[in-house]
């Protein structure tokens, strides 16, 4: 009975094991990319990596004797490495301090959309996210594709402006905080309102009724019909502006809604483009779930996303105290 017992435990603990490794494996946040590094260091570093030149103490004297040697040596770290291995724990990490500088949410890359076009070769195959926005978004852009659409985007690159000598700004640059903060995600260049017929994603109203207003439309890519064909207005832009095309059949999938689903909506109010350089907020989208009115800190947004070293050294380092007011975050009255 009890060699059955030891058996069901071992197998028990190799299952524990194998969904520790499996974990460590997949896992995105940056806390578990930071223990990834942290057991790389340990294997490296401690365990039976280098086989031991010494025979193994015979009693409890000898093991003193080998502590006592390092502690005169002054190796306070291998003599504590010591100390953990003889209990069975874990011991102190050389030359690193473990998991203080991880910070509590961090970026990761989500795979990215490149349909043909003169556009593609620029588009990165991968666009930098929060990960507490990881799942939702991957969900949104799975329901776009499985359409036969797709949707280039570009972000922000994660970075906190940097302080400048004598500032003594009072305001802060909303679009440019939301930024920072992993909130902003924009259509890629050169994917919409180049070639109507042609380009991926399509700024465009239905024909009927007049009043319908204009969206932003993923185009099916694939010859499908997943995406039901009606005649569509699209807008077609230049250096210098953009004007209407001639209604023409399209099969155009509304792609706010789809996005709404995981935080992320247009800017308000809409702006409509008026010309390749400056195109609207159709083609932008802002994420501000998890803000609370009246609660959120600024400060505390950072401290997700930053150590505390890099948001000190910023130009945000003054309006940690903001609050979000629901719409952007201002000094608390």
């Amino acid at each position: 009975m009890a060699e059955t017992t030891t058996v069901e435990g071992a197998e028990k603990l190799d299952e524990v094991i194998d969904a520790l490794v499996e974990l460590m494996r997949t896992g995105t946040r940056p806390d578990v990319l930071e223990a990834q590094r942290v057991l790389l260091q340990r294997l490296a570093h401690q365990g039976d990596v280098f086989p031991s030149r010494i025979p193994p103490p015979l009693n409890i004297t000898e093991i003193g004797g080998y502590l006592n040697l390092l502690q005169e040596l002054g190796q306070e770290e291998i003599r504590s490495g010591a100390v953990a291995s003889a209990l069975g724990v874990a011991g102190p990490t050389p030359g690193a301090v473990g998991l203080g500088g991880v910070v509590p949410v961090g970026f990761v890359e989500a795979p990215n959309d490149r349909p043909e076009g003169p556009a593609q070769q620029s588009i990165p195959p991968t666009v930098t996210v929060r990960a507490d926005f990881h799942a939702p978004l991957l969900t949104a852009l799975a329901a776009i594709r499985a359409n036969g659409c797709a949707l280039p985007l570009r972000a922000p690159r994660p970075q906190l402006p940097a302080s400048q000598p004598g500032a003594t700004a009072t305001s802060l640059d909303d679009a440019a905080v939301l930024a920072a903060l992993g909130r902003s995600l924009e259509v890629f260049p050169g994917c919409v309102l180049v070639d109507p017929d042609a380009d991926p994603l399509v700024i465009a109203r239905l024909e009927t009724p007049a009043t319908s207003p204009f969206l932003l439309g993923a185009r099916e890519l694939d010859g499908g019909s997943a995406v039901p064909e009606q005649s569509w207005v699209a807008k077609r832009g230049s250096a210098t502006s953009v004007v209407d095309d001639a209604p023409a059949p399209r099969r155009l999938l509304e792609v706010a809604p789809i996005l709404n689903a995981a935080g992320w909506h247009h800017p308000e109010p809409v702006v409509a483009p008026v010309s390749l350089a400056e195109r609207g907020t159709l083609v932008r989208f802002t994420n501000v779930t998890g803000l609370v009115a009246g609660e959120t800190t600024l400060g505390e947004e950072l401290g997700l996303l930053y150590p505390p070293a890099a948001i000190a050294r910023s130009a945000l380092s003054s309006f940690t105290g903001f609050v979000w007011n629901g719409v952007a975050f201002a000094a608390p009255s």
